[in-house]
């Protein structure tokens, strides 16, 4: 469903809005995102600050059956009601819905509520997944009673209800991201040597609007802008700085007054007046690029506006160049994103350290998967700071708390070419084993196996190594076999006990209580007894 708006998230931010399980109110899936943007439990909210906002929610119920059932929107039309409109009794909402569900539906709220006097657009989409082919006539009535109860509560969003059948369901999950684009470009200067090819092109503002964005519905293409740069914090200033010079269309070309775009490709090729590129990634001049979108888009640009844009094509299929090329153009802009430490050796030698291991480590998001490698066998850099928090930090509430943000927060401690190599796969490996031993019991909600995930890892790497407070060249011997099954069960049985006690909830996994208690655990049961003092002759 994310493909069908064109969103290019990884496995873990795909993972982090699935809500399914008890109280979820028929909602399996809710993703927020703002300026494009996902917003996660732990995003920082102030960086929206004094934007023009654009807020997208995705809202999905995905049924395992071979029809299309009318209380599926039905649902929706009461968790819209009682929980997802301004205005909604949080008192009911907590009766009738799930934490994980509440947070986030209070995030959307307290950034809309906040926006309203700048005019914030915001779209609601409704998907209702089904195996069956056909929607019976009633359903699609529901669905659009849905829709009006949702504009009489949000008069100004875009709202829509989509069944989606079996058949388009399969589409969706063979649809690839473009890997060819046009860019359109009447002024260009090329450039052969170092073995490479480049381009200086001179674009007009419409064609390059155009060029990133989709031809369905122009919806911007995240897939062509790099994961380095793209999660920035904008710089405010700047970014009024570009509005104001494309609101006065009078007066100095646009690409005078702008640095312009830098696009890496794998190949280019000057054909009926456009620049054919593969596999397009624009590494630089995402905020020009989003401004010029939000211009277009939503502001209601002139589409027959001459200006122009400068943009560099350069063509490239090493990933060390790749890498230069990133750093180089990105050392000016003011960038908080973990993605950008994707350059640096110890990533490359992470990933290298992975495959032996039979993992596949996203330096560079959705590398992997766009290659068709496994979700489970993908592991992202924030997945990894996680593990490696957990494990070897021994922090796990701040790996479950801070699943976007505890990578830059330690990122020294955690990332080092001086630490031992397997130290990375061996963390990976304790999460994953952990994550399959709760994931296998039944009785066990989604949300209390994600509480205690990081939780069980940090148990049963300790207890492995036999060390309260393992070392890294500890971890990065521990030996894989003695995470069993009894190991497993005991560190679990234990943790679930202390879990409920404190509350069961989020509150509980995210606060310091339990990592406290856990430690104190450790300590009792792996602590050496002193040898007794040798009595007096």
């Amino acid at each position: 469903m994310l493909k069908s708006s064109d969103f290019d998230l990884d496995p873990s931010e795909i993972e982090g809005g699935v809500v399914g399980g008890v109280d979820d109110g028929g909602i399996d899936g809710f993703y927020l995102f703002v300026n494009r943007r996902l917003v996660r439990e732990d995003t920082d909210l102030t960086i929206f600050k004094a934007q023009q906002l654009n807020i997208e929610l995705i809202v999905i119920q995905a049924k395992n059956k071979s029809s299309f059932e009318e209380s599926v929107p039905q649902k929706m039309s009461s968790f819209l009601e009682e929980c997802l409109r301004l205005g909604a009794s949080k008192e009911n909402a907590a009766e009738l819905y799930s934490e994980a569900l509440r947070d986030v539906v209070g995030q959307f709220h307290k950034l809309y509520e906040a926006s309203l006097t700048m005019k914030p657009t915001l779209s609601i989409r409704y998907f209702h997944v089904a195996h069956a082919d056909d929607v019976h006539s009633k359903v699609k009535t529901r669905g659009d009673l849905l829709v009006d109860k949702t504009k009489q509560n949000f008069p100004t969003a875009k709202c829509s209800y989509t069944p989606v059948t079996g058949s388009a369901l399969i589409k969706l999950f063979h649809q690839q991201p473009k890997h060819n684009l046009p860019l359109k470009t009447s002024k260009y200067f090329d450039w052969h040597t170092f073995e490479r090819q480049a381009y200086v092109c001179v674009v007009t503002l419409p064609d390059f609007y155009r060029f990133i964005t989709n031809d369905k519905d122009e919806q911007l293409l995240d897939c062509i802008f790099d994961a380095n740069v793209r999660d920035h914090a904008p710089d405010v200033k700047v970014n009024k700085g570009i509005q104001t010079t494309l609101s006065n269309p009078v007066g100095d070309d646009f690409w005078w007054l702008n640095n312009g775009v830098t696009i890496i490709a794998s190949d280019a090729v000057l054909r009926a007046g456009a620049l054919q590129i593969e596999n397009p990634m624009i590494v630089n001049g995402l905020q020009t690029s989003y401004e010029l979108f939000q211009h277009f888009k939503f502001v209601g640009g002139d589409q027959k506006d001459t200006r122009t844009i400068m943009v560099k094509v350069i063509v490239n299929s090493r990933d060390d160049t790749s890498d230069r090329i990133i750093n180089a153009t990105n050392s000016q802009t003011k960038i908080d994103s973990i993605n950008l430490h994707a350059t640096e050796s110890v990533q490359r030698t992470i990933e290298t350290a992975l495959k032996t291991a039979g993992f596949f480590y996203d330096r560079r998001k959705n590398f992997y998967r766009n290659q068709g490698k496994p979700a489970t066998k993908i592991i992202t850099i924030p997945f990894m700071a996680q593990a490696l928090t957990a494990v070897v930090l021994q922090q796990p509430d701040q790996a479950r708390a801070r699943p976007g943000t505890v990578a830059e927060k330690n990122y020294k401690e955690l990332f080092s070419d001086e630490h031992p190599v397997n130290l990375y796969s061996k963390c990976v490996g304790a999460v994953k084993r952990s994550q399959e031993f709760l994931s296998a019991q039944g009785a066990l909600s989604r949300a209390d196996s994600l509480n205690l995930l990081f939780y069980l890892a940090t148990y049963v790497a300790a207890v492995a190594v036999e060390s309260v407070k393992p070392s890294r060249a500890k971890l990065a011997e521990l030996d894989e076999t003695k995470i069993t099954e009894s190991l497993l069960s005991e560190g679990f049985q234990w943790l679930w006990q202390k879990y409920k006690d404190l509350g069961g909830d989020d509150k509980a996994a995210k606060g310091p209580l339990l990592a406290d208690a856990l430690r104190r655990h450790l300590v009792i049961i792996l602590a050496k007894p002193k040898p007794p003092k040798a009595k007096k002759p």
